[in-house]
């Protein structure tokens, strides 16, 4: 399955870097205070992470719309020239094959940095964040999830290529969903993300 997910991937990667090589950065993407909304939308599996708990294993569709904010303009020089985003995302995960099990998740707290070079229509991206959560996934991992309320924590990296004042992404996120020892059992559900993404 990984395997296709990476074939499928990297069939994309080179249509859209084929599409995206012509002409400089619009200034959307590179002034301080300028904003974007946009959604990821993807699949993802949990993964028995550290080993040796035997995790409920769990594949969902992820759906996240979200809205971004240039907090510094380009910044830096040379590998390391980029731009620092605000990303606030809210939207819903659904399991898969069961019976539908939800999460609904908002994260006010992210950052996303675009290592941005003006002349590059493209660019690899790093991202952070906390959220929160209201889930039934415990109906179904109820030896790792306690509680409705659940914490987040998103960390991931993704390539976005920019036509104008639209780019598009691959992205992948290690996604953590645990509620901080509010309610025992606590073990947490950790999951891949890969989702294609879009912004305007």
């Amino acid at each position: 399955m990984l395997k296709r997910i990476a074939g499928v991937t990297l069939i994309l990667l080179v249509l859209f870097a084929g599409r995206s090589m012509a002409g400089e950065l619009h200034s959307k993407w590179i002034e301080k205070g300028s904003s974007s909304f946009g959604a990821q939308l993807g699949w993802g599996a949990t993964d028995d992470i550290p080993g040796g708990r035997d995790r409920t294993d769990l594949s969902f569709l992820f759906f996240f719309p979200n809205y971004q904010k240039n907090l510094t303009g380009l910044v830096g020089q040379s590998f390391y020239q980029g731009v620092l985003n605000w990303h606030v995302e809210a939207g819903v995960a659904s399991v898969l094959n069961r019976n539908g099990e939800y999460l609904l998740g908002f994260s006010p707290l992210m950052l996303q940095y675009k290592f941005l070079d003006p002349k590059r229509s493209w660019a690899p991206n790093l991202l952070f964040g906390v959220g929160i959560s209201y889930t039934d996934w415990k109906d179904v991992a109820d030896r790792e999830l306690g509680t409705e309320l659940e914490f987040l924590v998103n960390t991931g990296a993704g390539l976005e290529f920019f036509r104008d004042t639209m780019s598009y992404s691959l992205n992948y996120r290690f996604f953590h969903i645990s509620n901080a020892g509010i309610e025992f059992p606590n073990i947490g559900l950790n999951s891949h993300v890969f989702s294609l993404g879009i912004n305007f």
